[in-house]
This record gives C-alpha cells, structure tokens and sequence, in this order.
C-alpha cells in the first residue's frame, strides 16, 4: 500500500474524487485501491424545515451534492453571458437578454430547491484528495499519472513521493470529519431596533411583576443586550478542562450571516442539546435563549450557570 497526495481546486476536492473514479472505471486500471476526499457535512435547521437528517453520507448524498454543483456552475455562466452581452444594444441583443434573465431566474429558483433537498457536504482536505495504491509504490507510477491529470479539476501533484505510513496513520487518527448541524436564530437587531424592543419587554415585564412570565420576560431581555457570538465565546471559555463535552464546545462557531444570528455545533453535541428532536416533528423553531439555557444546562455545574448579560 502506499498514499499520494494530489492537488485538485479548491472546493471541488468531491468532484475531483468522483470524476478520477469514473476515468479509471473506464480505463480498467486496478492500481488504485481507494481515493480520500474526506467528506463531511452540515445540516442546516431553517425556520422551514420539517425534519433533519443527521445519518452518515451515503452515495445518494454525494450525487445530489453533484447536481447542486452543476447547477451552480450553469448558473455562473449564465450570469457572465449576461453581464458580456448587456453591452450591445441591439433588438437581437435585447431579445436574447431578456431569454438570459427568465433561465437565470428559473435556474436560481431550482437552485434554492435543490439546496434545500440536500445535505451542505465539503472536504476536510481543502484543495487535495488522497490516492491510496493496491501496491507499495516509492515513485508516483507515470502512467497512472496520465490518467489523474486528465481530470479537469486536477492542478498537479506536490510530490511524486509517497507519503510515510507513520504520516498517513497520525493523519487519519487527527483528522476530524465529524457533522455539524447549523441553527440560525432570531436576526441581530440594531441599536435603534433593540431599544424599541427593550422598551415593549420591560413595559410587559411591569405589569407581571412576580409572576413566572416576568422572568420569561427578562430572561428575554438579557439575550437582546448580548449577542449569541458573545456568549458563546464566554461559555467556550467557561467550560471546565476535565469536562468531557469542552472539545466538542471548543468546535462551536458563532457568526452573523445576512443579518440572522448563527451557530454551528458538532452533530453529537446538538443530539445532547436536543434529545427530543429525533422524536418531534415538526421541528420547534430554534431560538436563541433557549439554545443557550440547554448549553449551559449541560456544561455547567449544578446552579452555576454561565452570565448571558
């Protein structure tokens, strides 16, 4: 056995994968026993959602994960044929731009579609695949070489040495494919936006003082005067080093995007979030507070939990 590494564009590491494995299907070649694009995936929970699919990626996952590449790609080049054309002003010109904008419309809308029907799937190895061979090669053998770089997506070969079977074994035991799943919550307000929001949850809180809705009400509060990114960088740094759960908090990724509040957890950290979800369907829309009432709820001693102010 021996492992070669093989530079293919960056963010079609699966394509190139699946094209070298179609090219040495055809040519019969037997010298390769496996190719490593290392794929994971993130499941993205949206407001319209009505189930989740957190199973492992299966050959169906990665032709529609294809589909959707090819769909892009089309789209792409439509929008370029449209932006080089707009300059001509003539009737045919004008007509044909008018055809352009309908299927870039129609292809958008099938790309939001088909989006929605798959699992977001990408490569751990950003920009490379790796080739493992039936037999204990020192050289990159030439001929093999000719069909690897028939592939479009292949740019070269960093070196035509093996790699070292110490190398290849600390590799595969470090690399870290695990899922995420992507929750997207209420939209960062701005500070315009939360203080009118402020104002309506103390004016509400005042009129239930005492009451389990004033703490409801409050706890609200809280959440409008931190956003998730702070907190969970907060809770990150909270959490214990002997508590079993840091590593995959570690993981945790806060951002904004298009103004709506975003964080990625590892899959096995969302199942203990959520333990309920593989039974409750439809899926309850996430929100914020609750996302890190559960978090703290799990991470942090018994009443000690993580300020959200």
């Amino acid at each position: 056995m021996a492992f070669f590494v093989i530079q293919v564009r960056t963010g079609a590491e699966i394509e190139a994968k699946e094209m070298l494995k179609n090219v040495l299907l055809r040519s019969g070649d037997l010298m390769v026993k496996a190719i490593y694009a290392m794929e994971t995936f993130t499941e993205i929970i949206r407001e319209d959602n009505t189930s989740i699919d957190l199973s492992a990626l299966n050959t169906g996952d990665i032709t529609d994960h294809l589909y959707v590449k090819r769909i892009q790609a089309g789209l792409n080049n439509l929008r370029t044929a449209y932006d080089n054309l707009k300059v001509y002003k003539d009737v045919n010109s004008l007509a044909l731009l008018d055809s352009y904008k309908e299927s870039i419309l129609n292809l958008a809308k099938e790309l939001r579609g088909a989006r929605k029907e798959t699992k977001k799937i990408s490569s751990v190895l950003s920009g490379y695949i790796l080739i493992e061979l039936n037999m204990n090669f020192h050289y990159f053998p030439d001929n093999l070489w000719h069909l690897v770089k028939s592939v479009p997506k292949v740019t070269g070969i960093p070196s035509k040495y093996n790699i070292p079977q110490e190398e290849v074994e600390v590799f595969f035991q470090q690399v870290d494919v695990t899922p995420e799943v992507e929750m997207q919550f209420e939209e960062l307000l701005m500070n315009e936006e939360v203080t009118v929001a402020k104002n309506e949850l103390l004016h509400a809180a005042n009129d239930v003082v005492g009451t389990p809705e004033e703490k409801e009400l409050l706890e609200q509060l809280d959440t409008l005067d931190t956003p998730i990114v702070n907190s969970i960088e907060e809770i990150k740094n909270s959490v214990n080093s002997s508590n079993p759960l840091k590593r995959m908090v570690e993981r945790c990724k806060a951002f904004v995007m298009k103004k709506r509040q975003t964080v990625v957890v590892p899959n096995a950290l969302f199942l203990n979030l959520f333990p309920e979800i593989e039974l409750q369907y439809p899926l309850p829309t996430p929100s914020t507070r609750d996302f890190l009432k559960r978090l703290n709820a799990i991470l942090c001693p018994r009443d000690k939990v993580v300020s959200l102010e």
